[in-house]
C-alpha cells in the first residue's frame, strides 16, 4: 500500500473521530445546558440561540440524532481504522520477525495492535475529552455547532425520527411513559447545595448565599420564633396622658407601641410617635389627654402559629407593620413588626437609636456570651452545635428545660459541644448564657447546678 493511500486512510480516521467526538458532545451539552441562559440570548436576537432552543423542550429527538452520527462515525471508524493501522504495521513486523515468523502472526498480531491503538483514540478523542467538554460548557458548544446540526437534523430526519419513536416504543415496553421534555426539577436542598457550590466557585458571596437561603428557610418559620417576647414588650396603659407618652418614646428606641387595658392579654390598639406628634400640635382644648382617646390606631391581632410567610401578607393587606400574638389561651405572647420579618431574609438591622448588645459576644478566654433569646437554630448555625427541643424555640428554654426548673445564676448545663452557663437574669428570664466550647478551661468551672443535656443529637 502506498504512502498516499496511507495518509489518505489516516486522514478519513480523524475525521471519523472528529465527527465522533462532535455528536457527543452535542449529546452532553443537550442535557447539561443551562435553559434560561439559552433563552436569555434568544430573545436578545442571538440567531444561534433561537435555533438551540426547540432542543431544550424536545432533547431527545436531538439525542436521537446525535446516536445516529455516533454509531454511523463508531462503525465506520472499526472498520477503516483497523484496516489504516494493519497497513502500517504489518510493514514492521515483517522487518523484525522476518518472513516465516510473519505468516503465524500476520491473522492476530497487526488486528490486537490496531484494536489497541483505535480504540484508545476512539475512548479518549472520540469520547471522554468531548464529554468534559460539553458538561463545561454546554451553552457555548451547543451555539457553536447549532447550524452543522440543524442541517443533519434536517437531511436525516426520517432516520432520526423513526430512532425516536423505536426509543419511545421500547419504553413502553419495560413500564415507563415517555416525556415530551426533560426538565430538571430541584428540591429545597438541592438548591441550598447549589448556592453553596456558587459560593465556593466564587460566583456568590457568604452574604448572597446566606440571604438567599434565609428566602428558602422562610416559608417554614412560623411567627412565634422571631417575635419579641411578652416579658420584652414596651406597652403603655389606656389610661397613660400624653406627656408620659412623650417620656416614653424619649427613653426608649421604639416608635410604636401597644395600647392595653388592665394588662398586656387586652391589648386594644397601638400608637405611633408621629401620631403623637400630630397631637401635639393641636390646641390644648381639642386633646383629651389620654392616650386611648386621642393617639390610639387598631391593632392586628393574630394567633402565634401563623406563618411569617402569611403574615406578611396580612401586613401588605391591612397596611400595617406591627401584629400582636397570642397564644392558644388567648393570652398575648408577643408581639412581631415587618422588622422583624425583613431581618430573617436579610439578617439583623440595627438603627441608630439601637443599643442592644449583639447575641453572641467573643470572650478573651475562648467563650462566648450569648443571648438566651437567640433561636435555637441560629444558636446551631453559630456554634456548629445540633441542640433539639420541640417543647422551646430559644436557648434559654432548652437550659430551662434542661434544668427542670427556675433558672439561677452559675446554673451550667453540660452538652456534647461544650458547657452552657447561666451569667445572667432578667426576672426571672435568662438573659445571658456563657457558652464554653469543647475542653476550655471556662466549661469547667464549677457552678451551683450542673446539668447533662443528652438530648443534643450527634
Amino acid at each position: 500500500m502506498d504512502i498516499g493511500t496511507i495518509l489518505y486512510r489516516f486522514g478519513l480516521v480523524l475525521f471519523l473521530l472528529a465527527m465522533n467526538g462532535f455528536f457527543v458532545a452535542i449529546e452532553f451539552a443537550v442535557v447539561t445546558a443551562r435553559r434560561a441562559r439559552i433563552e436569555q440570548l434568544a430573545a436578545e436576537g442571538n440567531r444561534a440561540a433561537a435555533i438551540v432552543r426547540p432542543w431544550l423542550d424536545d432533547p431527545d429527538h436531538l439525542i436521537a440524532a446525535s446516536q445516529l452520527g455516533i454509531t454511523v462515525a463508531s462503525l465506520a471508524l472499526g472498520y477503516l481504522g483497523e484496516a489504516a493501522v494493519a497497513a502500517v504495521i504489518e510493514p514492521v513486523l515483517h522487518n523484525l520477525i522476518g518472513e516465516r515468523a510473519i505468516v503465524g502472526v500476520a491473522r492476530s498480531l497487526p488486528f490486537l495492535i490496531s484494536l489497541v491503538v483505535v480504540t484508545s483514540f476512539h475512548v479518549v478523542l472520540g469520547e471522554q475529552a468531548p464529554k468534559s467538554a460539553a458538561l463545561r460548557f454546554p451553552e457555548s458548544l451547543l451555539l457553536v455547532a447549532s447550524r452543522p446540526m440543524h442541517l443533519f437534523t434536517t437531511i436525516f430526519q426520517p432516520f432520526i425520527t423513526l430512532l425516536d419513536r423505536a426509543a419511545e416504543f421500547v419504553l413502553r415496553l419495560v413500564g415507563i411513559q415517555p416525556v415530551a421534555g426533560h426538565h430538571a426539577i430541584f428540591t429545597v436542598d438541592e438548591i441550598k447545595r447549589i448556592l453553596s457550590e456558587s459560593q465556593k466557585g466564587g460566583v456568590l458571596d457568604a452574604g448572597e448565599r446566606e440571604m438567599l437561603h434565609n428566602i428558602f428557610d422562610f416559608g417554614e418559620t412560623v411567627a412565634r420564633q422571631v417575635m419579641t417576647p411578652r416579658t420584652e414588650i414596651v406597652a403603655v396603659p389606656a389610661g397613660a396622658t400624653l406627656d408620659d407618652l412623650l417620656v416614653l418614646a424619649v427613653e426608649t428606641p421604639h416608635t410604636k407601641f401597644p395600647v392595653y387595658e388592665g394588662d398586656l392579654d387586652h391589648v386594644i390598639g397601638i400608637i405611633h410617635v408621629k401620631d403623637l406628634i400630630a397631637v401635639l400640635q393641636r390646641p390644648a382644648e381639642t386633646r383629651t389627654g389620654t392616650v386611648a382617646a386621642d393617639v390610639t390606631r387598631d391593632v392586628l391581632i393574630v394567633p402565634e402559629t401563623v406563618g411569617v410567610e402569611e403574615l406578611l401578607q396580612t401586613f401588605r393587606m391591612h397596611r400595617t407593620h406591627l401584629a400582636i400574638l397570642i397564644d392558644e389561651f388567648g393570652g398575648t405572647a408577643g408581639l412581631v413588626t415587618l422588622e422583624d420579618l425583613l431581618e430573617e431574609i436579610v439578617g439583623d438591622v440595627q438603627d441608630q437609636f439601637e443599643e442592644e448588645e449583639p447575641d453572641v459576644r467573643p470572650l478573651p478566654d475562648g467563650c462566648y456570651l450569648v443571648s438566651g433569646l437567640i433561636p435555637i437554630e441560629d444558636f446551631n448555625a453559630e456554634f456548629h452545635t445540633s441542640v433539639e427541643d420541640p417543647n422551646y424555640d430559644t436557648i434559654a428554654g432548652y437550659l430551662l428545660g434542661s434544668l427542670g426548673r427556675m433558672a439561677q445564676v452559675g446554673d451550667v448545663v453540660v452538652i456534647p459541644a461544650g458547657t452552657l452557663r447561666v451569667e445572667a437574669l432578667d426576672g426571672l428570664r435568662i438573659d445571658r448564657i456563657r457558652f464554653c466550647p469543647g475542653d476550655l478551661p471556662g466549661a469547667s468551672e464549677a457552678a451551683p447546678t450542673t446539668a447533662s443535656a443528652d438530648r443534643e443529637l450527634d
